[in-house]
């Protein structure tokens, strides 16, 4: 019994190493011949962080600040210069109040852009940009 036993292991070792040698086709993959590049477009994303020295303020001023801050966004978008904006919940603790998503790939017109919003010129609001780029067409 421990023979036959001996001998099928044997068999079963010498058969894997006999196909062991022979290259393997490898699995069909995808056609990139005929796949054009991807083409992007790309925009300045600001987030504007609440510094930790932010100026106080009183709650008359801050109000005034704030309708200032949601004017200037419908003039930019209205303009055609502000694609998205809205509020985040910053989970980092860097403080970022919000985001823009601005329709230009130049940081200095963006920076001129931002530099107009009330909260910006008041220290309320600091923005950081960065280029991003999205899959053209993707975002209106």
């Amino acid at each position: 019994m421990l023979l036959r036993f001996v001998c099928c292991l044997t068999l079963v070792a010498f058969a894997s190493l006999a196909g062991a040698g022979e290259p393997k086709p490898a699995p069909p993959g995808p056609q990139h011949a005929n796949v054009p590049p991807m083409e992007f477009d790309s925009f300045i994303l600001v987030l504007l962080v609440r510094p930790p020295n932010a100026p106080e303020l009183p709650k008359e001023e801050l109000d005034k600040l704030q309708q200032g801050h949601f004017d200037n966004m419908k003039r930019l978008a209205a303009e055609g210069k502000l694609s998205k904006a809205g509020p985040t919940e910053d989970f980092s603790g860097r403080n970022v109040r919000g985001i823009f998503i601005l329709k230009t790939d130049s940081l200095e017109q963006a920076k001129e852009w931002v530099a107009t919003d009330p909260t910006v010129k008041a220290g309320r609001l600091v923005p950081e940009f960065m280029k991003w780029s999205v899959q053209k067409g993707t975002l209106k």
